[in-house]
């Protein structure tokens, strides 16, 4: 079962609306969280590392990317980028990337996938993004098929055509021009696509080497072994893997090939047009296996995309990936009765709704035996022991588990009067230091004006 990783020291526990609830991973690039909105939906947040001059576009870049279809892809939802921490927030995918995944593909398998990335570059080319950052980690092998994800670093074609910089992505899947200074665009998505094609089938990067200089001479002189490939994919990344960006087919021609079946034997031709067909009407996020936002208009569908979302949506990963407030319900539905109705009073506590507004996870003083130990273990990960106090491991799990924001609704005056109120420890400590400054002051009075007499 997949589990995000606990906050650490110097995390925030909020960002915007969005309460943090623990870590998915770290890159050279920024720190992704596990987070929920206030509605309770899961998301992805990305934490953008860096000057934040650099991501002064990023508002203009997330929303090029929300206007990709939406084939293959995981939704740019959201992004902050006022203030010291830069974020983007997209779909939350189930799943594991397909670096973590630790399978080889092949057959009608490792068609799928390369069909699955291909439409999401076909989609993403099509809105004028440039992904930049494609690698085996921003593949996930969801439940609906093969997602692509992070666009929070996606570039739009003015961006990517000046940027030219080794850090635009992983420098075993970069382009050769990424190292030449020419500048990268989409043909540079379409070289990571052969090289994360050839990773699929052998799970070796392609270009993988012990020092970055043998790195970009691999990539700048010696090709790499395509012979695990089966025919046509084997031309495909020959042809995507082309040291001329020039040379290189586009995502839509790779995806004319792919959609075509593995009968062709010939790279793409260049220029090559979609399949005629009617265009299709569906609903964003259809084809990404989900149902779309509510109330989504339906859009125009390039018949070559839906082609490619249902070629690719035929490979699915079985994952076990629950959200908190999955987690949450489980642990409430094994107690028995006399257990459940403890439950609410015993997280009602972690909760305190101050003055201010919004919503703030505290320690309490744990349970030492009784039906609320047991209430307290029955919830395992979600909550944390502390020296004598017991704690919300997660702080978004208000959000994310329906149940408790229910209950803290219906108990909202309460709560709020709990954030108003001063805890007696600390006022008891404020009377203390009051009253020994106020003898401190009589006591000097008494001797400077007992000296002056």
């Amino acid at each position: 079962m997949r589990v995000a990783a606990r906050l650490i020291e110097g995390d925030p526990q909020h960002l915007g609306d969005y309460r943090l609830a623990g870590r998915l991973g770290e890159g050279c690039r920024g720190v992704v969280y596990e987070a929920y909105d206030p509605g309770g939906r899961r998301v992805a947040l990305k934490v953008l590392k860096g000057d934040p001059e650099l991501w002064a576009g990023l508002a203009r870049e997330a929303a090029a990317a929300g206007r990709a279809a939406p084939f293959c892809t995981a939704a740019v939802l959201d992004a902050g980028h006022a203030g010291p921490r830069p974020y983007v927030v997209s779909e939350y995918v189930e799943g594991p990337s397909l670096r973590r995944a630790g399978r080889i593909f092949a057959g009608g398998d490792l068609l799928g996938l390369a069909t699955a990335i291909a439409t999401a570059l076909t989609a993403l080319h099509g809105a004028g993004v440039v992904h930049g950052d494609l690698t085996p980690d921003n593949v996930l092998l969801g439940p609906g098929g093969p997602r692509v994800i992070d666009f929070g670093l996606a570039r739009t074609p003015a961006m990517s055509l000046t940027s030219g910089r080794l850090g635009a992505g992983a420098p075993a899947y970069a382009a050769p021009e990424s190292f030449t200074g020419e500048g990268t665009g989409a043909p540079a998505d379409v070289f990571a696509w052969g090289a994360i094609v050839l990773y699929a089938a052998t799970g070796e990067d392609p270009f993988a080497a012990p020092t970055l200089d043998a790195v970009m001479r691999r990539i700048l002189q010696a090709g790499p072994d395509l012979s695990p490939l089966p025919g046509t994919l084997r031309d495909l990344a020959a042809a995507a893997l082309a040291r001329d960006p020039r040379a290189r087919p586009t995502a839509r021609e790779l995806l004319t090939t792919l959609v075509a079946g593995e009968s062709r034997a010939e790279p793409p031709v260049r220029g090559a047009e979609p399949p005629v067909g009617c265009v299709e009407e569906v609903t964003p996020g259809a084809a990404r296996g989900d149902h779309g936002s509510p109330g989504a208009a339906p859009v125009a569908a390039d018949p070559l995309l839906v082609t490619g979302g249902d070629v690719a949506a035929r490979l699915r990963t079985a994952c076990d990936d629950p959200g908190l407030g999955t987690l949450a319900e489980d642990a409430y539905a094994a107690l028995d009765p006399a257990e459940r109705e403890l439950v609410r009073e015993v997280f009602l506590r972690f909760v305190v709704l101050p003055a201010g507004g919004g919503l703030v996870t505290r320690g309490v003083r744990a349970p030492r035996a009784g039906i609320e130990t047991r209430v307290v273990e029955a919830f395992g990960c979600l909550v944390v022991r502390r020296g004598g106090e017991v704690a919300l491991a997660h702080p978004a799990l208000p959000y994310a588990w329906p149940r408790l924001r229910e209950w803290i609704e219906a108990d909202r005056h309460r709560l709020m009067a709990r954030g108003g109120r001063v805890r007696p420890a600390l006022l008891a400590l404020i009377i203390l230091v009051v009253s020994a400054l106020a003898i401190a002051v009589a006591v000097f009075g008494v001797a400077v004006f007992g000296v002056a007499a």
